[in-house]
């Protein structure tokens, strides 16, 4: 089997990450990695050219992600039908569903389950969606839009500065790929019927995506995260905000301060996440069974014991990389292990070589 490499690319608020994935011989290995911090946006060109320059990536084949309020992320019923016939069909219905003008965007669509009402008394048209839908059928759909012109200046930044790029992703979707990555080569792996809800805290907004088995049932971003701890210790200590990241992440004798400065902060994001989690269960009569806790803020101190107090269930927290071949002669276990947390969105990022 011939090598093939992809980059899977997380551009953040704060932080760039970049993976890359190289299959061959049947093997998933990771073999570059590299991750930059951004102090504004006006480095982003300058960054991404010295993370091709230093990172000893075999590829620039890349595939990206996008996010933010320009991203619209939709679950709707639809008339069961042939995957033709909702592509065809798509266009129509997503008027309904988003605040742009359909024109404006790009639009992208998935089955995800078939239902049949219960009244109608006929068979589903099978799982493959290629069969005739009997009358009272039902199929929930995924939509995603994305403004064009946000995608257009992002790919632009990207072909700038030598990258090609491959694949549009949207950051929670790679969240669960990455998930659903780690638990296909972990051995002994057997599918689950578990609900878990992915909870990825970065810099600016906190990622949740709801799978149950391997399918993605709902996903939303939170603007609460990382840079609003910092900024409540910064407030709280009487500091800078370089000070109060360097606290944050070490908090030492000041342990008691920082506990207290963010206890606010805390029970609003997990205020946020707990309506996320009703919202799921009026809407499909299912409990999460386990979060699972990934990004740089997720190691805030004091987190595990809020998401318990609040959820009644401690977070477990995963290694997106625990399960990949890593090559030791390109990648730097200790660095590995130190970002790991931050990389859950590239890995799946990445994981599309998989099915590339």
């Amino acid at each position: 089997m011939a090598r093939r490499s992809l980059i899977g690319l997380d551009i953040g608020s704060r932080f760039i990450k970049a993976v890359e994935l190289t299959e061959s011989r049947d093997q998933l290995e990771l073999t570059a990695m590299d991750i930059i911090e951004l102090s504004n946006a006006s480095q982003l060109r300058d960054a991404l050219r010295e993370i091709l320059s230093r990172g000893g990536f075999h590829t620039k084949r890349t595939v990206t992600a996008v996010s933010g309020r320009a991203v619209i992320v939709r679950y709707i019923n639809m008339p069961a039908m042939s995957d033709e016939e909702l592509r065809n069909a798509v266009r129509y219905e997503a008027g309904k569903y988003i605040p742009f003008e359909v024109e404006d965007v790009i639009l992208d669509c998935q089955r995800l389950e078939e239902r049949v009402a219960a009244a109608a008394g006929v068979g589903s048209s099978g799982g493959g969606g290629s069969g005739v839908a009997g009358k009272g059928d039902e199929m929930r759909v995924l939509l995603v839009a994305v403004k064009r012109s946000f995608v257009d200046d992002h790919v632009a930044v990207l072909e700038e500065t030598g990258l090609i790029p491959n694949i549009i992703d949207v950051d929670s979707f790679a969240l669960g790929n990455a998930f659903e990555l780690t638990t296909a080569l972990r051995p002994g792996s057997q599918p689950s019927d578990r609900t878990i809800a992915l909870v990825d805290v970065g810099s600016y907004k906190t990622n949740i995506n709801i799978l149950v088995g391997a399918d993605s049932y709902f996903t939303r971003e939170i603007y609460v995260a990382g840079s609003d701890f910092t900024e409540a210790i910064g407030k709280r200590l009487s500091i800078d905000a370089s000070q109060a990241e360097a606290v944050k992440r070490n908090p030492g004798p000041r342990t008691e301060e920082v506990h207290e400065a963010v206890g606010s902060v805390l029970d609003d994001l997990c205020h946020e996440i707990y309506l996320s989690f009703d919202y799921f269960k009026t809407q499909f009569d299912r409990e999460v069974d386990d979060i699972y806790l990934s990004g740089g803020g997720s190691l805030l101190m004091g987190l595990d014991e809020t998401f318990q107090r609040t959820f009644g269930k401690n977070p477990v927290r995963w290694d997106p990389t625990e399960a990949l071949v890593i090559r030791t002669d390109r990648v730097n276990p200790a660095d590995l292990r130190s970002f790991a947390p931050q990389l859950a969105v590239a890995i799946g990022l990445a994981a599309r070589i998989r099915k590339d």
